[in-house]
């Protein structure tokens, strides 16, 4: 009797005490879940403004804006044959970029004194560089073949978008040509100033692939007497008897002075008088006229482009043949 009593005691305890405290927590709101907060996803950065120049169609004697890049696109086309290697385009596609930032008037340069108007660059291959207008080579093409080229030249240009070179943190003299016929020439034989660290004259054994590399081109006499007796006070008669000699070299191994009869002639003189590829040249004395031997094609200073074709068939990438031919120089972006 006692012991039930007991029992019945404890329970009533429990119930007094635990049923209210079971009420609270029956009537209280359950605690919020806390989630993780979700992280914001970073803003895409902002695409660079693209840099425009103006630029001077000689064809069209006209002066338009036009986006840096898309402008190189023409470039590469006049400039390099579209079947040379990938790398070798990627390479003259940031050499042109240099060139045409170097000469831009937006990077503090004195722009093209052959425009009609202020302008960054002209397309006379002469005077700076060439540019082929894309509509135009698709409709000198076909179709096929004008898809083909322009893809892989867009190709070279996008891949290295924003590249330029510089020497100590400042642009380059990008200049380039044709084929050097196995050594280039230093800056300072071709145009006034001092020596340009970069721009010096080295043994290039990548172009001899080139339809450049050695050529024969024999002038006739009466030829020879038409464009040197105007300054050489010699009869036309005695001009298969002309003396020659070179007074001159150039560092590059090349025509610097050269002597005709009583009077001197620079060898890039001869070179535009005779019509010549290069000033590498030597003569010989034929019955019908002079046969000169040249090496190459161009001025012969910077980028060979024969010889960035093959120096990236050879394995070299576009970084490896620019650090080549313009040696101390360092690639970056343009800002």
């Amino acid at each position: 009797m006692i012991r039930n009593a007991a029992i019945l005691f404890l329970g009533i305890v429990v119930i007094v005490i635990c049923l209210p405290a079971a009420a609270v927590s029956i009537g209280r709101p359950p605690s919020p879940r806390i989630e993780p907060e979700a992280e914001e996803e970073p803003e895409p950065a902002p695409e660079p403004e693209s840099i425009k120049i103006r630029f001077y169609r000689t064809d069209l004697d006209e002066v338009v804006t036009m986006d840096l890049e898309e402008y190189l696109v023409g470039v590469v086309l006049a400039e390099m044959p579209s079947s040379f290697e990938m790398e070798a385009l990627k390479a003259q596609a940031v050499a042109a970029r240099t060139y045409t930032l170097k000469r831009s008037r937006l990077m503090g340069g004195q722009g093209c004194d052959n425009s009609p108007e202020p302008a960054d660059i002209c397309s006379d291959s002469t005077h700076c560089q060439a540019w082929l207008d894309p509509q135009k080579k698709a409709m000198d093409s076909s179709a096929a073949e004008a898809d083909h080229d322009l893809a892989r030249v867009r190709a070279a240009v996008e891949a290295t978008a924003g590249e330029v070179i510089v020497y100590e943190g400042h642009l380059i003299e990008a200049v380039y040509h044709s084929t050097c016929g196995g050594r280039t020439e230093s800056s300072q034989a071709i145009w006034s100033g001092g020596p340009t660290p970069y721009l010096q004259d080295l043994i290039c054994p990548y172009c001899s692939h080139s339809p450049y590399y050695r050529r024969e081109t024999l002038i006739s006499y009466e030829t020879l007497g038409e464009a040197l007796l105007k300054d050489v006070a010699i009869p036309a008669a005695t001009m298969a008897q002309l003396p020659l000699a070179v007074l001159e070299e150039t560092p590059g191994g090349r025509v610097g002075i050269l002597q005709v009869s009583e009077s001197k002639f620079e060898g890039k003189e001869i070179r535009t008088l005779l019509g010549l590829p290069s000033t590498a040249f030597t003569w010989e004395h034929r019955e019908d006229g002079l046969l000169f031997k040249t090496h190459g094609h161009g001025h012969g200073v910077g980028l060979c482009q024969y010889g960035a074709d093959g120096a990236a068939a050879s394995g070299k990438n576009y970084r490896q043949i620019l650090s080549f031919y313009y040696p101390g120089t360092d690639i970056i972006f343009t800002k």
